[in-house]
């Protein structure tokens, strides 16, 4: 728990970072001149009208005044300024974003905000380093005899972990960024078990489990934002499981024990069964 609150302070200190280093030059700008309207620059700029006033925070009623500067384009790390009667949900439809992965992104632990608060519109961006080998890796480890000799559940986690560090992306599914139930989706899938695409279609999938019997290639499942079960991972073992994160931004391995997984948790499901388990008529579930 120590090492918890001491990584989160960390996290906070990289995201407060971001926030108030953005390099002076990383956004484009353009000086409004008399007789500009948001539609000629939009047009100048071939930006949409509604990004202009997402950018400069502008009201629908708001005049522009020459000499202002406005942002027409934004390469750095997206950031919104929080305004007197804006909420979490408003927002995340404001940018067309998920609640969850806008909370994940800044660690918010509740719905509240401040008048003023920064928050990150989208995760710092990820490098494409060793991504590209990923599928090669997958591929000619799955045609090797060696492999025909492991068990089901070890070739399971063989796969899990080839994924380590890919990006996460909401609504992902390649190498180049996939979400939780997409990484559990395309993992079970290369040891021949189909599952649905969603963390909430997924838990209607095998044998419920609870936590305190959880065996390695369990599924476990997460309440983040809503009622339903919304995050999806891999349990390793030792109390760790694997999973896209969106509040590691990439595959990552996380422990059941830390706060923030341990009082989300709603239950595990099994769909890979022993040798014993097969023999009293428990077979795996292949969707």
């Amino acid at each position: 728990m120590i090492l918890d609150r001491i990584a989160k302070k960390f996290y906070l200190a990289f995201i407060m970072l971001l926030i108030f280093s953005v390099p002076a030059n990383a956004d484009e700008t353009y000086k409004v001149k008399k007789g500009d309207t948001l539609s000629k620059i939009s047009k100048k700029f071939k930006v949409g009208i509604q990004e202009i006033r997402q950018l400069n925070n502008l009201k629908r009623s708001g005049k522009l005044k020459p000499g202002q500067n406005l942002i027409v384009k934004k390469t750095g790390t997206k950031i919104y300024t929080v305004k007197k009667g804006d909420n979490i949900f408003r927002i995340a439809k404001k940018f067309d974003m998920d609640v969850d992965e806008l909370k994940d992104i800044n660690l918010l632990e509740s719905d509240a905000l401040k008048i003023g608060q920064k928050l990150l519109l989208e995760p710092e961006p990820e490098t494409k380093t060793a991504r590209e080998n990923v599928v090669e890796e997958i591929k000619k480890m799955s045609e090797s005899e060696e492999l025909s000799k492991v068990g089901v559940k070890d070739k399971l986690i063989l796969f899990a972990k080839k994924f380590l560090n890919i990006p996460y992306k909401f609504g992902g599914s390649s190498i180049m960024g996939i979400d939780c139930s997409a990484y559990v989706q395309k993992v079970y899938g290369l040891i021949g078990i189909d599952l649905p695409r969603s963390a909430r279609l997924q838990f209607n999938e095998g044998e419920s489990i609870n936590m305190d019997s959880l065996s390695i290639g369990d599924l476990v499942f997460f309440r983040t934002y809503a009622s339903f079960p919304s995050h999806v991972g891999i349990y390793l073992g030792n109390d760790l499981f694997i999973h896209a994160s969106s509040k590691g931004k990439k595959v990552s391995i996380d422990s059941l024990s830390a706060p923030y997984y341990f009082k989300r948790f709603i239950g595990g499901k099994r769909l890979i069964f022993d040798n014993a388990e097969k023999e009293n008529g428990n077979l795996p579930h292949e969707g």
